[in-house]
């Protein structure tokens, strides 16, 4: 037997009586609904409940919507978080592989451990709390980073704001967490020269021009791993990015871009039109070598027998490059944070950079580089400055920049105000 109940929640304004229970008055409090759905195995009520409602009404009407939940589905009084969340994965099916098996780690190894055993109606924010306490140390006594518990909590409130949308629960107790602020990492993308050292030092590489084309175009290691032949228009000078190749517990997995803008046409450059070139005839030659041996994937950048190359691979190989070469240590994906960075700084627009790195936002691209938009904007005040200054008349700003013998002497009407 399910019973409810509908009350007004008391402000702190509300007059009370003298033995302290509160005088007869026009309240204005919210209202709120009250849910007993059974008892424990320790014979304790099981409750749910809501507030914030404007009216009676409201909150009537969304305690009989949540008991012909309860009442349709009888096992959703005993339902715990994990068979849900073992329920809810098993619905994922829009994701990607990678982001499918992310899921999947943070589900088996942080969320179900601490929260499985708890039954969803009786979810509250205090174990999600206890939780994030006690996962900070991480499964192997390495602290997690505030990226990696937000990552957790992603994946929690994402469940969790689908069971509120299926009406398993009332509310979402995520929505009620304070996490730790994270501090995001800023890219670090190499100087010209830098990229001049590198190319020069590995023009003899086999993947040579895998990593000149992600530094020239800004592709994404997956997308450049996974471009086809049919994708480039060398006559044209561009390329269509259609698919990528991922890495999942060690095996590739053939995708779509990251993003819906993702999917896009990189007008290139003459040099790389030609290396393409040059790379086609090399890959010809291979192909000859390995003769009925050689694995047509159609792909433009492949291992030597013409298999897709795996992204980790590409990764340390790009590392060891560039550690050889003697350049700070950074990432393959810094390449993309590379290209981008002397864009910008070369004057190419926001928006076209943001479309040629085919970011979701136009506001992903600024906030990733916001320290190249600095020396952008200072030259951006000085030419308002210059707009506005008056003829004849010297600018505050030029005024400061004097030097110290045309300062006024000391004691003057210049020191009555520091």
């Amino acid at each position: 037997m399910k019973h409810g109940s509908v009350s007004q929640r008391h402000t702190r304004s509300c007059p009370r009586a003298e033995d302290g229970s509160y005088a007869p008055h026009r309240c204005r409090g919210s209202w709120q609904w009250v849910l007993e759905y059974g008892r424990d195995s320790n014979g304790r009520r099981l409750q749910t409940s809501k507030a914030g409602f404007a009216t009676k009404a409201a909150a009537q009407s969304a305690l009989q919507e949540m008991v012909r939940t309860l009442m349709t589905d009888v096992d959703v009084t005993s339902l715990t978080v994990g068979e849900y969340l073992e329920t809810w994965l098993t619905g994922k099916h829009a994701l990607k592989p990678k982001t499918t098996a992310l899921y999947r780690d943070m589900t088996d190894n942080y969320l179900v451990p601490n929260l499985g055993k708890v039954r969803l109606l009786e979810l509250r924010a205090h174990h999600l709390d206890r939780m994030y306490s006690n996962i900070v140390l991480g499964r192997r006594g390495r602290p997690l980073s505030p990226s990696t518990i937000r990552r957790v909590h992603a994946v929690l409130r994402s469940a969790l704001n689908s069971a509120v949308k299926r009406r398993l629960l009332p509310y979402s107790p995520a929505e009620q967490i304070e996490l730790a602020p994270e501090n995001p990492k800023r890219p670090k993308p190499w100087t010209v020269d830098e990229c001049r050292t590198f190319l020069r030092d590995i023009a003899d590489d086999r993947l040579a021009n895998l990593y000149r084309l992600i530094l020239f175009t800004g592709m994404r290691r997956g997308e450049a791993i996974g471009l086809r032949w049919q994708d480039v228009d060398l006559a044209r000078a561009c390329l269509s990015v259609e698919q990528q190749i991922t890495e999942v517990r060690g095996r590739g997995v053939v995708g779509t871009p990251k993003t819906k803008r993702g999917t896009r046409v990189i007008p290139i450059d003459d040099g790389t039109v030609a290396m393409l070139r040059r790379h086609q005839e090399m890959q010809d030659v291979e192909r000859t070598a390995w003769g009925p041996a050689w694995n047509d994937a159609g792909l433009v950048f492949t291992r030597e027998d013409g298999r897709p190359l795996r992204p980790e691979y590409a990764t340390r190989h790009f590392q060891a490059l560039a550690k050889r070469s003697g350049l700070p240590a950074i990432r393959l994906h810094d390449l993309r944070h590379t290209n981008a960075s002397l864009a910008l700084e070369a004057g190419v627009e926001m928006k076209v950079v943001s479309d040629r790195l085919g970011h979701s936002q136009i506001s992903v691209t600024a906030d990733l580089y916001t320290h190249v938009n600095e020396p952008v904007g200072r030259a951006a005040a000085d030419k308002i400055a210059g707009a506005l200054k008056p003829p004849g008349e010297t600018l505050p700003s030029a005024f400061l920049a004097q030097s110290p013998e045309n300062d006024p002497p000391k004691g003057g009407e210049a020191d009555a105000h520091p």
